[in-house]
């Protein structure tokens, strides 16, 4: 058992290197990006992270492709009203669900993992507004 755990421990730096060498620059970037989004999500602090290191920046280099050009994605924190929650989720997720697909964003509920009375949503500044928008209304609706 003990020999079959250290042949695993010893494969993954290879798993990691040949993972690395299929990812190009946008995705490197697209995964720094979100995972530092990820960890201001639910590792939440008072001083509106500025204690933290700031987010990547788009590289140059994407930025003059043309056709498929990045843009700029921000975080948004939604504090739900207590007995709220319930109706921005829905029954069985049907709400969020829906309004995940309608603005193409992702939307981070805490839960367990997270603060319960937040909604984070990721997204394309356009998205996350329109997302803002219909969870703000569906607090308003019940």
């Amino acid at each position: 058992m003990v020999r079959a755990a250290a042949d695993d421990v010893r494969f993954l730096p290879y798993i990691y290197h040949k993972m690395m060498e299929k990812l190009n620059e946008r995705t490197l970037w697209y995964l720094a990006f979100h995972g530092a989004l990820y960890c201001r999500c639910f590792c939440i602090n008072d001083n509106n992270y500025a204690d933290w290191p700031s987010l990547p920046p788009i590289p140059d280099s994407l930025t003059t492709v043309e056709g498929n050009a990045l843009e700029e994605e921000i975080l948004s924190v939604l504090d739900v009203p207590p007995g709220k929650m319930g109706c921005v989720i829905g029954r069985r997720g049907a709400s969020i669900l829906a309004i995940k697909e309608s603005c193409n964003a992702e939307i981070l509920i805490g839960g367990s993992k997270g603060p319960p009375d937040k909604v984070f949503i990721i997204g394309a500044v356009k998205q996350v507004r329109k997302a803002e928008a219909m969870l703000r209304g569906r607090m308003l609706d019940m």
